[in-house]
């Protein structure tokens, strides 16, 4: 062969042997599929500048032809690449599960699991109550309120009047005794007839039903005005209609309308524990009703929080008296409340609220021990944060 035709020749070969190279690359890559992540993630990097900058450079590669130069300079800043990644994000994520593992030494284990095991009376899952039985914790744990309360203007009617003076009582206020002279001072002057007593007694009614933690002092206002008489029809008289109304229909309300069922089982307690008959007796025609709304409060599948909220905040405030007129069905009442304390399925919440109960009448419903009811107060204030 000439040697001109041996110099054009041997350039050849080295080209062709870069294109099987590059061909090899390209076909190892097709069936090997992309690189595993560094930080053991599957699928595409998330850096899209990377992404973006080694296309580009593929796209260029594929059209020039790789060098040897070009080839050493991505392999290096493929590396550099690799580093960053692990540094700015892979490496935080495969580090952080071994760190979570070793960060106790073997002995403090068994003491972290015991103290997990110690608070798991109070450590419970947060439970969410009405915002009535959260009004009635509110009173219970003293915290009080400021409420803005609306001088009557005296342009508005009379039974306005009354409604506004009503609304604006509070159980927590310090004006409660001068407001409840106002409204009955307003409600004397005011009812001439034997509808406009029954509105009275029924936007009373209404307002401690709606409003738990308003049943206390709507309970004391009755008392006041029970003998107060229209045309032949006294205020008590009213007031026991509706509440007898109300309990031939609890079913219906316990299904329909929770927030009316207990509210009036809180108002018909307020009413046994505060209004007296003529004598200075309290109303026995009570206490079977109530004691069968105490015990459907503890067998509640709906509301089962706010159902033995209810029922334990009332056996504190009557259960004294209740068990003085029937202690037969107040040993029954307990024995079904200490049933519902050791169901493991209970909350925590519940179990506490009984708890105290238990505890309260073991002491034959005298007050407990400062340090006790603030033990509960935490607890109670912990469980429904």
């Amino acid at each position: 062969m000439p040697p001109q035709q041996q110099q054009h020749s041997q350039p050849a070969q080295p080209e062709h042997s870069q294109n099987n190279a590059k061909h090899n690359r390209d076909h190892s890559r097709q069936y090997q599929g992309p690189s595993p992540h560094p930080s053991g993630r599957q699928g595409a990097s998330h850096h899209g500048y990377s992404q973006n900058r080694r296309w580009h450079q593929n796209q260029k590669l594929s059209l020039q032809g790789p060098t040897d130069k070009d080839t050493a300079n991505r392999n290096t800043k493929e590396t550099e690449n690799l580093r960053t990644e692990e540094e700015s994000g892979g490496g935080l994520l495969a580090k952080k599960e071994p760190e979570l593992h070793n960060s106790q030494p073997e002995g403090s284990a068994s003491s972290h699991q015991e103290g997990k095991r110690r608070d798991s009376l109070i450590d419970g899952p947060k439970v969410n109550l009405l915002q009535s039985s959260k009004e009635r914790l509110r009173r219970r744990l003293k915290e009080k309120d400021e409420v803005l309360v609306e001088t009557p203007n005296p342009q508005k009617s009379r039974m306005d009047k009354l409604i506004e003076i009503l609304n604006s009582m509070r159980n927590n206020s310090s004006e409660v005794d001068a407001k409840l002279s106002t409204f009955m001072e307003e409600a004397q002057n005011s009812t001439n007839s034997e509808e406009m007593l029954s509105e009275i007694v029924r936007t009373i009614y209404q307002k401690a039903v709606s409003d738990r933690s308003f049943a206390s002092t709507a309970a004391k206002l009755c008392d006041k005005m029970a003998l107060f008489m229209v045309e032949g029809t006294n205020f008590r008289s009213l007031l026991l209609n509706m509440l007898q109304n109300d309990f031939t229909k609890r079913d219906e309300l316990q299904q329909s309308d929770v927030e009316h069922w207990l509210g009036f089982i809180t108002f018909l307690c307020e009413v046994f524990g505060t209004m007296r008959s003529s004598s200075g007796e309290p109303f026995r025609v009570l206490v079977c009703p109530i004691y069968a709304c105490l015990r459907e409060l503890l067998e509640s599948t709906k509301v089962k929080e706010d159902a033995v909220l209810c029922c334990s905040m009332e056996l504190q405030s009557t259960g004294k008296l209740l068990e003085e007129q029937l202690p037969e069905m107040m040993s029954e009442l307990l024995a079904a409340a200490r049933d519902k304390m050791l169901c493991p399925s209970e909350s925590p919440l519940t179990r506490s609220l009984l708890m105290e109960v238990i505890e309260l009448h073991a002491r034959h419903w005298s007050p407990l021990e400062a340090f006790t009811t603030q033990y509960y107060n935490r607890t109670i204030q912990k469980l429904t944060a």
